[in-house]
């Protein structure tokens, strides 16, 4: 990612696959993919949710490659992908696969989840010991990007061993497929971006302030790594709702997140909103842009994907500011 600042939207399919009495379908994914490019989104995003019915989501990596086929230019991205769950090798495997399909066009933002009981739950469905998610992160990310660029590699770590492993093909992309990685409040989340990463992604670096001092404290942690001058990429994912009205804003804004995670109000403090208008919008993101953004993932929180996608291209990004150098 270079340039301005770049704005890709989340694909959600929760709600198309887990309403009791309708066959699931994925269709209504494709033709917001399709108009997220023609309107001119930089990016497509889904989730990724293995065993946890009330926040299901169909397969990350099977959407994606369906992602791939059905457009043409945007990038296609997993965000938070779950990395742990996997082997690495396999992991890997199938993400050069899909760089080449898409062309070069594959992102990754990984996560090593939260701490919360329904994602101890699915790292134990999936044989992963819950405790050991952190070091299994770092692990896979430094063991994909060898696999990405080596012919063969031997890796000897806490969790995988590989002699003499490769894997065909290679990505498209070089040297390897860019991996950003979520940080909002630990140490060790913070040194792991600067260690291995290639961008930032934060839900949590409220407000602008702290994202500046976070961002800062990745580049410091960078240098001691030996990653000196990095401009880090830093990308923020973020719930929106933009409405003339900044009231109307806000009152679908709340009541879509409310319908959607079926969790009140009062539970849902973790999200990073952005509801009001253009204005509010553009002052906000500008000022974030000023220390240092570079992307941002949209989660809309209305039930008018085009509308608010549309507000987001043709009313905010425009107005945006390149930050001074």
């Amino acid at each position: 990612m270079s340039g301005s600042v770049e704005f890709g939207v989340l694909l959600h399919t929760r709600h198309l696959i887990r309403d009791d009495g309708l066959a699931p379908s994925f269709e209504t994914m494709w033709e917001e993919a399709a108009l997220a490019e023609k309107l001119g989104m930089d990016h497509v995003w889904v989730g990724d949710s293995v065993t946890v019915l009330d926040r299901a989501r169909g397969d990350c990596l099977a959407l994606m490659a369906s992602l791939a086929m059905k457009t043409n230019r945007v990038k296609v991205g997993t965000v938070p992908l779950l990395p742990a769950l996997r082997s690495p090798v396999l992991l890997a495997h199938t993400l050069a696969t899909l760089d080449v399909i898409s062309q070069g066009r594959v992102l990754i933002g990984a996560s090593v989840a939260p701490s919360l009981p329904y994602i101890q739950r699915q790292f134990e469905a999936c044989g992963v010991p819950y405790a050991e998610k952190a070091g299994r992160l770092s692990e896979s990310i430094e063991i994909m990007k060898r696999l990405w660029m080596e012919k063969t590699v031997n890796f000897e770590g806490k969790y995988h061993r590989l002699q003499d492993v490769g894997i065909l093909p290679h990505p498209i992309q070089q040297p390897s497929i860019p991996v950003w990685v979520t940080a909002d409040r630990s140490e060790n989340a913070f040194k792991r971006v600067a260690r291995l990463a290639d961008g930032w992604f934060t839900s949590g670096s409220r407000p602008v302030e702290k994202f500046a001092i976070n961002r800062k404290k990745i580049q410091a942690y960078a240098e001691i790594y030996g990653r000196r001058n990095w401009d880090l990429p830093s990308g923020i994912y973020a719930t929106f709702n933009l409405n003339t009205n900044r009231e109307k804003a806000m009152e679908e804004g709340w009541k879509w997140a409310v319908d959607f995670f079926r969790q009140p109000k009062a539970n849902l403090d973790h999200l990073f909103t952005i509801f009001g208008t253009p204005d509010d919008c553009v002052r906000l993101l500008q000022s974030y842009i000023d220390a240092g953004l570079t992307a941002v993932v949209a989660r809309l929180a209305s039930s008018d994907v085009e509308r608010q996608m549309r507000l987001l291209i043709e009313e905010v990004k425009p107005r945006l500011r390149p930050r001074a150098v």
